[in-house]
């Protein structure tokens, strides 16, 4: 768990190549970037780093057999103290430090098996991709350079490497195995060396606007620096590996813009771009254009099915990831009669706390199915995968097959993934709730506004109780269901401008 955010002088760490597994713009701001130019430390960070540890705190005190701890022991002396617990006969050993070279690893816990020793690291997270098989990379290199520097400094098994899941279980990495793209060493030796270059300043980097930016001490930084260069992952829905496969047609939002999509089909076909199919590149370019026109408005690139109900329940709920994850509180906003006078109630379901989510979620499924005549939208998936993951956590409150049904009505709709991803465009560099919402004028009343940040609240209401804190997160959660509605008149207004129209 335990990580160093700057490099160490010289030396190549663990984070480091974790980090170059997200941003290669990070470790080089963190070796070479003006510190005064660092934001604060996100508090959802904190969090997480608070969650990380007491996971690693009950991890490491739950180790069978004889146990050796130098989290105690000065870091000046750390490395020697590591090589003289390694020959002890002992079964762990606890912050340990290991050196080779330009190298540093320092790993949660090293273990002995059959005479052999391991390098692992607890993480408060499951060590595995979505789909359960593929092992995570940012997790696989640190312990990759860990079990690499066992094996450099000739005292254990340089093929293995484990991590103790949030789930208390031990995930075994087969650092050879072959895999799709190379062995895991494979990639983490390229990892690396592209990280050695970069803090020896033999190596140049470039940030990318993602999802994940908004946590990082850099932000500001690379704001600045994503502007300045006109990037081409300002826009939505672009990220690294796009902007990769478009740059030698267009380096920029400018340059996007002007790109004329049907010479480069007549002249190239539509695999004008590999691994882009000419639609897709097509709509990137609409949405250049967009960005790049002062004054430019939204449009649908066809009609959207959007009518009008009786009743509308807006749906957004709240759930922290460091505790199951614990989701504490579904909020709705409900509207009635018609868009000329629409009578308007929020309805929150708090849970206080792992008794209260049973609770909150069975009361939440009674109003949801109440009354099929109600529409009801939600804004991306995780809604629906948090339902399902509640109804398998409570079957009491309803059937598997009750959760797909509802997700799966006319009435039921998902306004991004079913609307807004698929049929429309937006001069916006993100097409996420908030974005569209002021775009349209609407504002959160927290500046910090966000769910990173109600998580944190309500991690500060379940320490402190204070009911100040506790009104926090159910007015963001308010504001949330009424940008929900916002969004959704604001679709209904488009305009409608046919695929292959630019004017």
């Amino acid at each position: 768990m335990t990580a160093t955010s700057i490099s160490d002088g010289r030396l190549v760490t663990a984070s480091m190549l974790r980090d170059l597994v997200v941003c290669e713009r990070r470790p080089w701001l963190d070796a070479h970037g003006d510190a005064d130019a660092r934001a604060p430390v996100a508090p959802f960070v904190e969090l997480l780093w608070n969650g990380g540890m007491a996971h690693e705190e009950k991890v490491l005190a739950a180790l069978a057999g004889t146990v050796v701890d130098l989290r105690e022991v000065a870091r000046a002396d750390r490395f020697t103290a590591t090589l003289k617990a390694l020959k002890v006969d002992a079964d762990h050993v606890l912050g340990a430090e290991l050196r080779h070279g330009d190298l540093l690893g320092r790993p949660d816990i090293l273990s002995r098996r059959d005479g052999v020793w391991f390098a692992g690291d607890a993480k408060n997270g499951t060590p595995f991709m979505p789909d359960g098989i593929r092992p995570k990379m940012e997790y696989g290199a640190q312990v990759w350079l860990y079990a690499h520097l066992l094996g450099e400094l000739g005292i254990g098994d340089p093929s293995r490497a484990f991590i103790v899941g949030g789930d208390g279980e031990v995930a075994w990495f087969e650092l050879d195995a072959p895999a799709p793209g190379g062995t895991m060493s494979e990639r983490a030796a390229a990892l690396l060396a592209r990280a050695r270059a970069i803090v020896h300043g033999r190596a140049g980097t470039r940030g990318a606007s993602g999802a994940l930016c908004g946590l990082c001490h850099w932000r500001d930084v690379c704001a600045v620096e994503m502007e300045d260069a006109d990037d081409l992952t300002l826009i939505a829905g672009m990220g690294r590996s796009l902007r990769t496969l478009i740059e030698p047609l267009a380096a920029n939002r400018a340059e996007l813009a002007k790109l004329d999509i049907d010479r480069l089909r007549s002249e190239r076909g539509e695999r004008a771009v590999p691994g882009l199919g000419m639609a897709r590149l097509e709509r990137f370019r609409d949405r250049a254009l967009l960005a790049t026109t002062p004054g430019a408005v939204p449009y649908a690139r066809e009609p959207l099915d959007l009518p009008v109900y009786g009743r509308e329940w807006h749906l957004d709920i709240e759930a922290d990831p460091t505790a199951g994850p614990l989701v504490y509180l579904h909020g709705i906003w409900e509207r009635t009669g018609g868009p000329a006078a629409w009578t308007e109630r929020f309805i929150p379901f708090f849970a206080d706390g792992d008794d209260g989510e049973r609770r909150a979620f069975a009361e939440v499924w009674a109003l949801l199915t109440s009354d099929q005549a109600t529409a009801i939208y939600y804004y991306s998936p995780y809604e629906r995968t948090s339902y399902r993951m509640l109804q398998r956590r409570y079957p009491e409150v309803c059937a598997a097959d009750d959760v797909e049904a509802l997700f799966a009505a006319p009435r039921v709709v998902d306004l991004y993934s079913d609307v807004v991803a698929p049929a429309t465009e937006w001069p916006l560099p993100s097409y996420g709730l908030k974005a569209i919402a002021k775009s349209q004028g609407f504002r959160w009343n927290a500046a910090d506004a966000g769910g990173a940040s109600s998580i944190a609240w309500y991690d500060e209401w379940r320490r402190t109780g204070d009911p100040a804190v506790l009104e926090r997160i159910i007015d963001y959660n308010r504001a949330d269901v009424i940008a929900s509605a916002v969004v959704l008149d604001a679709l209904r207004a488009l305009p409608v401008r046919p695929v292959g129209n630019r004017t």
